[in-house]
């Protein structure tokens, strides 16, 4: 066989069809189906899919939880009702005062019962973003933010609503992605290492991504973990976005070629601090006419994931079969 005709075959098994899934909406009732609250995060604590405002109620704040066993009940029959989660009350200093321009909750992760969330805020038309941390007590349903632990983050550009919004545990670290990583606006990205004690300790290079990076899955145990990649075309002035990278080697998907918008999922690893993307294909979403601000993400087992929008359109949690 000839180089040519080998990289002919190589070239017509990358470019398959990553096909579209779509997404199964898991209908919610009660106070964490209420738009106002703009869910923004999701993660597992134990068994239970913690659902987390970006604004919490402020007359009862509180994150919302619903138990893996009642996810998958639904999933595995009729699937008519609609699921009520319950509510974890949340002990939250008033960042509203402390903060300037405070923004609410972008993202979260669990390391045993300690939490780290991560914050922002837009002050004199400029964007910070935050964590904090603090401790889970599921037992009495409680979550309870410490007072005074925080550590600001200067995000790499300054662009309207865009932060830090994704934060996993690698290992003993934090680690925190910059949402915005396209190559016109942010051609260094990287990637930043806290420890569980809130210090910096290294930026490491992200590669480049078109549009925001908006949640992280949890790292599995070969080092791989997947991220909501979403596009709404309101925001293309100020992502001014590349070419297209990770569509590149694959099919895009019906609904992909027929809006603008981009809903799907990519997946990266990482090997001794560094990060990137791996060979699987992206996971795209079969698209509405209306785009979808997903803003949540969580494995569910080896079925799929979990996926929570924010108020645009609606709050809709869903779930998405991995193909």
């Amino acid at each position: 066989m000839n180089m040519r005709l080998l990289l002919t075959i190589v070239l017509l098994i990358r470019l398959v069809s990553a096909g579209e899934v779509m997404p199964i909406e898991i209908p919610l009732q009660g106070e964490a189906a209420d738009r106002s609250l703009e869910m923004s995060g999701l993660a597992w604590y134990g068994d239970y899919l913690i659902l987390m405002p970006q604004y919490v109620n402020k007359k009862a704040p509180g994150f919302y939880f619903l138990s893996k066993k009642k996810i998958n009940e639904w999933l595995d029959g009729d699937r008519s009702k609609a699921l009520k989660p319950g509510k974890i009350d949340l002990i939250v200093p008033d960042y509203d005062n402390a903060i300037g321009g405070y923004q609410g909750f972008e993202g979260l992760c669990f390391s045993g019962n300690k939490v780290y969330l991560l914050m922002e805020s837009k002050n004199d038309g400029v964007m910070y973003s935050y964590i904090v941390t603090g401790s889970m007590d599921f037992k009495k349903k409680k979550l309870e933010i410490e007072q005074g632990k925080i550590k600001q983050i200067t995000p790499p550009m300054n662009i309207k609503n865009m932060g830090y919004e994704s934060i996993l545990k690698h290992k003993y670290r934090l680690l925190v992605l910059f949402e915005a990583n396209g190559i016109n606006i942010n051609p260094n990205a990287n990637a930043e290492y806290y420890t569980t004690s809130l210090k910096h300790k290294e930026s490491v290079s992200f590669p480049n991504v078109e549009y925001r990076i908006t949640d992280v899955t949890d790292i599995d145990g070969k080092g791989r973990f997947w991220a909501l990649n979403y596009f709404w075309p309101g925001e293309k002035e100020r992502l001014d976005p590349g070419k297209d990278l990770i569509i590149k080697n694959y099919e895009e998907g019906k609904t992909h070629q027929q809006y603008e918008h981009v809903e799907r999922l990519v997946e990266y690893k990482i090997r001794s601090n560094q990060i990137s993307r791996t060979d699987s294909p992206p996971i795209q979403l079969v698209l509405d006419e209306t785009s979808r601000n997903w803003e949540g993400l969580v494995r569910l087992d080896k079925k799929g994931f979990l996926m929570i929008v924010d108020e645009h359109p609606r709050t809709i949690l869903s779930f998405v079969a991995k193909p």
